[in-house]
């Protein structure tokens, strides 16, 4: 009997000794599934938490609630808060000139202000008015393409920051007004405008390697080609007759020198509208001594105030 329990005795022991590994092991792969399931739990959580954070809202300011920060000191005389434009003082009437000079022509300049964040300006539409007289403001052609005048419509002005219209009491040389570029220069050669357009066009090569080929008496006169000049036809018709190099210099010289020319060329230029707009309304609404404009919206609220 004793024999008997001394075997099972053993035989238990051999088979903790066998059996107790995969127990433990089995015991810690559950402990871990379970502490992994629980911290994707918890970590899931968390990103549904910063997934669903709510997001800044960036509100845009109404342009009356400007319009209400104004002081009463801006307010020009004899007009209250009420009357004035959401764009009160954003488009503004820098400088009124009548002009009694022969052929020439009354001006008046207005510039915009606008603040960051604002949209560009439609003032197409708006009314300048003086105490004798008044005129809407028409549109323009904000691209001038050398293709014909057929081929420019005029279209509503739309003015960014820093943008200034020149507003002329006689007629343009074109029948159109327009917004200047950095070749409008060479218009000028084939019409005669009142006032003369700006004289600052790019030279007529981008780069001296672009003319280094031709032959030096061709070059020496290409470099003179600066403010907006056509191309002399005496020059042209007379320069190397005869020979292969004032063929390619007369080659060269048809490229250039134009308001077309410089439109292909530079049309692209990030830079190459201008500023400026000209506009040209054949009427003369100023004094001859002093007077006080109106500028208007559309909607009939006072834009800006100019005396003179």
């Amino acid at each position: 009997m004793k024999y008997i329990l001394l075997l099972v005795i053993i035989g238990g022991i051999i088979f903790f000794i066998f059996s107790a590994p995969k127990f433990f092991s089995d015991y810690d792969l559950n402990k871990n599934a379970a502490t992994s399931t629980a911290e994707k739990a918890v970590k899931k959580k968390d990103e549904k938490k910063i997934s669903s954070a709510p997001k800044a809202v960036i509100k845009a300011v109404p342009l009356t609630a400007k319009k209400d920060e104004i002081p009463d000191s801006r307010i020009p005389s004899g007009f209250t808060r009420e009357q004035l434009s959401p764009y009160f003082e954003k488009v503004r009437i820098a400088s009124a000139s009548f002009s009694s000079g022969y052929n020439q022509p009354s001006i008046i300049r207005l510039y915009t202000r606008l603040d960051i964040g604002d949209l560009p300006v439609n003032i197409t539409g708006w009314r300048l008015k003086s105490n004798r007289s008044g005129f809407f403001i028409p549109g323009a052609v904000e691209i001038y393409r050398p293709d014909g005048i057929g081929a420019n419509e005029e279209k509503d002005i739309i003015l960014s920051s820093n943008n200034y219209i020149n507003i002329y009491s006689g007629k343009s040389a074109i029948n159109k007004n327009f917004r200047l570029n950095k070749c409008a220069g060479y218009l000028e050669n084939s019409f005669d405008f009142n006032p003369s357009l700006p004289q600052s066009c790019p030279q007529v090569y981008r780069s001296r390697y672009e003319i280094s080929y031709l032959p030096g008496q061709c070059q020496t006169y290409v470099l003179s080609l600066g403010g907006c000049k056509a191309v002399d036809y005496n020059f042209y018709n007379s320069t190397l007759l005869g020979s292969d190099q004032g063929n390619m210099c007369r080659a060269y010289l048809n490229t250039v020198g134009t308001y077309g020319n410089c439109f292909q060329k530079y049309s692209q230029d990030k830079d190459f509208l201008s500023n400026e707009w000209r506009i040209w309304v054949n009427q003369d609404i100023l004094d001859s001594q002093h007077d006080r404009i109106n500028l208007w919206d559309k909607d009939g609220l006072l834009v800006s105030d100019y005396v003179y």
